[in-house]
């Protein structure tokens, strides 16, 4: 679990703040409204308020309040959490907007393919800062673990795209160290959704041992197409706005030849980025 003072809260609907004295309403719509009392809360809760936009973590939000008050800020902020008025930020809260080179990771086909696509895309700025991406043509599950653990440990962003499931062909969300799901979390959101998530942790085992896992068959304009999704995903880093496709996890079915898009949620229990409630 992520500690409290790292957390990045934002308001979970877009509340109207209103004030008075010792009140402070929060309306959204009709239907949700929230009464706040205290003596002076007027004063100085909106201000604080006004912040829960999912960029700042707790600790910097409580800096900017009186050191006389932060004790009863920390509390209001654990309430507001279990009302649910609050909620973590998303990856897409933090974005950061910034030039991108792609350090590819891995081996196999797909790793060549985007070799061959990224040695002719301009973006690739010797300026840029560098984002990993790890191509599989296995199972290997092991492996993208290790490295969702170690990209963790850094700052920059990181993102995994594979064509081991054969019949599909995935590319990950966009991952951050600060917020939002990591490569774990999908894994979970993986075995949850699988009449056999049972083979998730089987394959994991099988690979942390040493043994092999074998590359899937998979058509060549197949490739091509996740290669450059991946470069998509990169180019889109250099937004300040990026679309939430950024963020999400997109699929390619191999029989059709169709793309789609999924939410990819935190895992509360994910035992490695710690960003669950």
């Amino acid at each position: 679990m992520k500690n409290f003072a790292d957390r990045r809260p934002r308001l979970s609907l877009p509340f109207t703040i209103i004030r008075d004295e010792n009140i402070v309403r929060l309306v959204a719509g009709e239907d949700f409204r929230y009464t706040l009392s205290g003596e002076r809360l007027g004063e100085w809760l909106p201000s604080l308020l006004a912040g829960f936009n999912g960029a700042a973590s707790v600790n910097e939000l409580l800096q900017g309040v009186d050191g006389r008050l932060r004790a009863e800020a920390l509390k209001l902020i654990e309430r507001l959490y279990g009302e649910r008025i609050l909620v973590d930020g998303t990856a897409g809260d933090i974005h950061p907007a910034n030039k991108y080179r792609i350090e590819i990771k891995g081996d196999g086909r797909l790793c060549e393919s985007l070799t061959r696509a990224q040695s002719a895309n301009s973006a690739n700025n010797a300026d840029a800062v560098t984002m990993s991406v790890l191509c599989q043509d296995r199972l290997d599950y092991h492996e993208l673990l290790q490295f969702n653990r170690q990209a963790l440990k850094g700052a920059s962003p990181w993102l995994w795209a594979s064509i081991g499931p054969m019949s599909r062909g995935f590319v990950g969300p966009v991952c951050l160290p600060e917020a939002g799901p990591c490569s774990a979390c999908l894994i979970e959101q993986f075995k949850r959704l699988s009449p056999t998530p049972e083979i998730y942790d089987e394959l994991i085992s099988h690979a942390a041992t040493g043994r092999s896992i074998e590359p899937a068959v998979f058509p060549a304009d197949g490739i091509e197409i996740i290669a450059r999704l991946i470069l998509w995903k990169v180019s889109l880093m250099n937004q300040k706005e990026p679309p939430t496709s950024l963020y999400r996890l997109h699929v390619l079915e191999v029989d059709s030849m169709e793309t789609t898009s999924h939410r990819v949620f935190v895992d509360p229990e994910c035992p490695q980025c710690g960003n669950g409630d």
